[in-house]
């Protein structure tokens, strides 16, 4: 199995505080993902004045606030993006952020960002696809995430993006953009449609579930990455700390992603150096039923199979009966023949 590469997805959960947005980098570290991601955006030119606030973006920060104000308070400065990403770096984990407006994706462009997030907002919006499809960067990657979209639209995506880019390059996310998602929408089995759908693109998962039960079923889908948000606190302020997984949940994610590696295994069926051990002990052989003479015939009635499994095979029952006793045996004893 691949390694699926995780990525811890801090977003705006830092609460627009650089200190915090630090702390969570280190955390991200011990539980053992291999990326973090951040947010880039201008909030008054991602959301206009009048936009309202999700149902679930109510629920967590209330409804005195529109959209715009909410979001303002979670903005990173470029410079702090920048501090971070060199700390992160420091680190030993690889890092990018996901633009939400043009001045975003000119500002990671130049700081030479490679990795490129589009999120599921994105998916119809054909000048954003167009301007990180066209981006020249050395190792470059697209990950594109597909929340709210019909695979119609993930095919007209996919196809403004491979007009400048190696499919590749691209990796597709399933995703739903429900914060948290409901067990009965998560819909791993959509993973297999996507496969299907792009059999020369790899394919993956932004898991917005509760817990990592989700994530660890998807691996065993043949993905090759998992991004999971992030959180210190679920109970910080802010509309995505209810839906995002504490450092004890990501570090279990981790371990567990990494155990579901070594158990999905090479595929094939073979006999295991552990389980060999095994074999005499639980398999059976031929023995005698009851005390059998020699000359005796050997038959269904005076034969049985017991363990241990280091005599002759049950398997060649029909080629043991019928066959002329060559010794005594005594009950229970193996059966011995020509």
């Amino acid at each position: 199995m691949e390694h699926v590469y995780i990525i811890a997805e801090i977003g705006c959960n830092h609460c627009g505080a650089p200190q915090m947005a630090k702390k969570m980098v280190e955390e991200a570290k011990f539980c053992g993902v291999d990326a973090v991601k951040f947010q880039t955006f201008k909030a008054v030119e991602l959301i206009s004045k009048f936009a309202p606030k999700a149902e679930y973006q109510k629920v967590t920060t209330g409804n005195n606030e529109n959209q715009l104000e909410m979001t303002r308070r979670l903005e990173l400065s470029y410079n702090d993006f920048i501090v971070l990403r060199n700390y992160a770096i420091s680190l030993g984990l690889d890092v990018f952020s996901t633009p939400f407006d043009m001045d975003s994706i000119d500002f990671l462009q130049r700081s030479g960002q490679a990795v490129w997030k589009i999120p599921s907002g994105e998916v119809t919006n054909l000048p954003f696809l167009e301007r990180i499809a066209k981006i020249k960067a050395a190792d470059k990657k697209i990950i594109l995430s597909t929340g709210m979209c019909t695979m119609e639209e993930v095919h007209k995506a996919v196809n403004i993006i491979c007009k400048y880019e190696d499919p590749k390059n691209l990796v597709i996310l399933h995703c739903n953009t429900e914060y948290p998602t409901p067990d009965e929408d998560v819909n791993l089995s959509a993973i297999d449609t996507l496969h299907k759908e792009f059999p020369h693109i790899k394919i993956g998962f932004s898991d917005h579930s509760v817990g990592y039960v989700a994530a660890i079923g998807a691996c065993m889908k043949d993905i090759v990455m998992i991004e999971k948000h992030f959180t210190l606190d679920k109970n910080l302020p802010g509309p995505d700390h209810k839906a995002s997984a504490t450092p004890e949940e990501l570090k279990e994610l981790c371990h567990n992603v990494r155990r579901i590696e070594i158990i999905a295994g090479e595929g094939g069926k073979k006999v295991t150096e552990s389980e060999r051990r095994n074999i005499n002990i639980a398999r059976k052989s031929i023995v005698a039923r009851k005390p059998i003479k020699k000359g005796e015939i050997l038959t269904e009635d005076n034969l049985t199979c017991k363990r241990p499994g280091n005599g002759i095979s049950p398997m060649e029952w029909y080629n043991v009966v019928g066959t002329v006793a060559v010794r005594d045996f005594g009950g229970d004893e193996l059966i011995e023949i020509e």
